[in-house]
This record gives C-alpha cells, sequence and structure tokens, in this order.
C-alpha cells in the first residue's frame, strides 16, 4: 500500500482503512437514504480522501525507486500522481454534485430527520481513525489533518441536515453549498501548488546555502549554481566551479566528488562543471564572497 502504510502495524492500517470506509458509508445513508444534500457532499468528499490519500501513498512509494533505463534521473516527479488523482476525484464530486444541488434547490426535497443522526454516527469512526494515526508516519500526519477537517464538516452537516428537517431543505441547501464552495477552494489550492512544483522554479531559500556550504566544505569558488525543484525536499542541477590552472583530472574528479557529496546532504543532485582560472581571479572571488556575506 506504500510507504505511509508501512509505518503503522498491517492490522492497525487495516483498521484505519475500515473506519474511514465506516464512516463514510454512514454518510452515505444519511444522503442518499434520508435526502441531506449536504451529508451527500460530506460523504463523497469522505470517501474522496480515503482514495486520495491511498493514491498519495502509493504515488509517493513508487517515487522513492532508484534510477533505470527508463528514468535516468530517478521517479522522483511519480509523486505527483497523487496529486493529480486528488484533483480528478475531487473535480468528480464537485461537479457531480453542483448539479445535484442545483436540481434540487429548483425542485425541493426532504430532508428526513434520521440524516444528522446518521452523520453525527459517521463522525465517531473519524475519531478513532485519527486517534490510531496520531504518532504514525509522515504520509499519515498528512491524513490526520485532513481528516480533522473532516470533524468540522460533519458538525456543519449535523447542524445543516437537522435545519432541513426541521424547518426548510433551504437549510440543508445552504450546507451542502458552503461545502462545495470548501471544495472548489481545495481543489484551486491544490492546483497551484502542483503548477508551481512542476514548473521547474529555481529553489531561492537554498541557492545561497548550497553555494556557501561548496566554498566553506570543499574550498572552491562558485561560478554559477543552477536548480530546479523536482519534489519536495529533492532538487537536481548543475554547478561549474573554477580551478586553478594546471590542477589535473584527478584532483578535478576528487574535488567534484567532494561537490556532490556536500551538496548530496541538502537533497540537490548535481553535474559539476569544472573551469580553469588564474590563482587572483580565485581570490578576487572569495573575496566578493565573502564581503557579500558580511553585508547580509
Amino acid at each position: 500500500m506504500g510507504r505511509g502504510f508501512g509505518n503503522l502495524g498491517i492490522s492497525r492500517s487495516l483498521a484505519v482503512v475500515l473506519l474511514s470506509a465506516l464512516g463514510g458509508s454512514l454518510k452515505v445513508v444519511g444522503g442518499l437514504v434520508y435526502g441531506s444534500r449536504a451529508a451527500l457532499v460530506d460523504a463523497l468528499t469522505s470517501i474522496v480522501n480515503l482514495l486520495s490519500a491511498l493514491a498519495v501513498s502509493k504515488f509517493e512509494y513508487l517515487s522513492t525507486r532508484p534510477p533505470d533505463g527508463d528514468h535516468h534521473y530517478g521517479h522522483y516527479r511519480l509523486f505527483a500522481g497523487g496529486s493529480i488523482a486528488a484533483l480528478v476525484l475531487y473535480s468528480t464530486v464537485g461537479g457531480a454534485m453542483l448539479v445535484e444541488l442545483a436540481f434540487g434547490a429548483v425542485r425541493g426535497y426532504e430532508v428526513h430527520i434520521y440524516a444528522p443522526l446518521y452523520t453525527a454516527l459517521g463522525v465517531a469512526p473519524y475519531v478513532l481513525a485519527i486517534a490510531l494515526s496520531k504518532g504514525a508516519g509522515r504520509s499519515y500526519q498528512t491524513y490526520v489533518k485532513f481528516t480533522s477537517i473532516e470533524l468540522i464538516e460533519g458538525a456543519t452537516v449535523v447542524a445543516s441536515s437537522l435545519g432541513g428537517a426541521l424547518l426548510s431543505y433551504v437549510i440543508d441547501a445552504l450546507g451542502a453549498a458552503a461545502l462545495l464552495a470548501y471544495l472548489y477552494f481545495e481543489i484551486a489550492v491544490e492546483t497551484r501548488e502542483l503548477v508551481h512544483l512542476i514548473s521547474d522554479r529555481a529553489p531561492t531559500h537554498i541557492l545561497s546555502e548550497a553555494s556557501r556550504r561548496v566554498r566553506r566544505e570543499v574550498g572552491v569558488s562558485v561560478k554559477q549554481l543552477r536548480l530546479r525543484e523536482v519534489a519536495p525536499g529533492r532538487y537536481q542541477g548543475d554547478i561549474t566551479i573554477v580551478l586553478p590552472r594546471g590542477t589535473s583530472v584527478e584532483q578535478a574528479h576528487d574535488v567534484a566528488r567532494k561537490v556532490e557529496e556536500a551538496l548530496g546532504e541538502l537533497g540537490i543532485e548535481v553535474v559539476v562543471h569544472v573551469e580553469p582560472t588564474d590563482t587572483e581571479e580565485i581570490l578576487r572571488r572569495e573575496s566578493s564572497a565573502t564581503v557579500l556575506s558580511l553585508n547580509r
């Protein structure tokens, strides 16, 4: 099932999945059987959250595979598959429920008093799932965060469906509209983050630290450093360093290896280019770098 599920025992992982499925099923009953559109939106997003957690865990695992004949630079970008799967699922639910809510608001509908009861019962399994997930791996911490939001949504649905059953279906419809608005907000945020991650943006927060580390630990001057973020915490690019004229191939190779190791500690994979320069040029560059560092 992926790296996240490996952090828990198999039985504990299964318990989390079953509890989440049970909570979603109870909410489905409140929405489909007893007429609450708010409960139906909440139920479908609950199911989507579970499927998204499985997809994210699976693609995170795939992204850790080593380079092979088809992926020379590794599989880091496969992590985005989880985000794409979540966007597809959320968008499908959002579109279907938007149409259903529009027709329901025009025709009118009846909300049974059992709708808020089943929704309240559906919240209880999520409380247990959160309790089991706390203290687990990092993938499950993301699950805890999003499932905690489910508790807030559950309280909203209980109130709106209760108002829909006792007063008017309009109250229930307003609750459903609020949940849909939040769903589309999540879709917009996730889409923006995904676009940023796959756009090869330069990680400005780590460029200066990488250059300083090379100068400090390897003792060479950096002429140029170009990086791109390929996955959260993983970077690839190239670096050009300058060495004195007359440096042997063996010495240059040893320096390049040290540069790779120093940057590897920051999660950076680089191709090292070496350019020759005079000793005075090296001193000038290092002096300029020192002045800039002091000015900061």
